[in-house]
């Protein structure tokens, strides 16, 4: 019976493990060795560790990582600016100000005419 192992490797001596991926393998020295051949063929890595995926533990308990006090000031949504930019025009005309409503400028950016796209260039080169 083959068993997954999940893959960890180091790029340098001071890194930290980083997962890399999996392999299917019957036991420890086979894994490392698909581990070795499928992840770090060419010298990618200084080091290879491999777990067998059923020693992972999972919590279950959605609460263990529930925030238990208003973190908003840490998410983008906690930084509503849309009162604040209808207030700011609201100042701003109030003191006279004008903010111009100006769309976005055009793209200016062209295709090279000379490029070819991929199906074209081998069609030239069939020829």
């Amino acid at each position: 019976m083959s068993n997954r192992w999940e893959v960890f490797g180091k790029r340098t001596a001071d890194d930290a493990w980083q997962a890399v991926g999996a392999v299917q393998a019957p036991d420890e020295e086979v894994a490392l060795l698909f581990a070795k051949e499928s992840f770090f063929r060419h010298g990618e890595g200084v080091d290879v560790a491999v777990v067998r995926t059923r020693d992972f533990h999972v919590s279950g308990d959605p609460d263990l990582l529930a925030f238990h006090t208003d973190k908003s000031y840490k998410l983008q949504s906690g930084y509503p600016l849309g009162d604040k930019r209808r207030r700011a025009a609201e100042h701003a005309q109030a003191l006279g100000v004008v903010i111009a409503d100006r769309p976005r400028p055009q793209d200016r950016r062209t295709r090279n005419p000379e490029h070819r796209s991929s199906t074209s260039h081998r069609e030239a080169s069939d020829a």
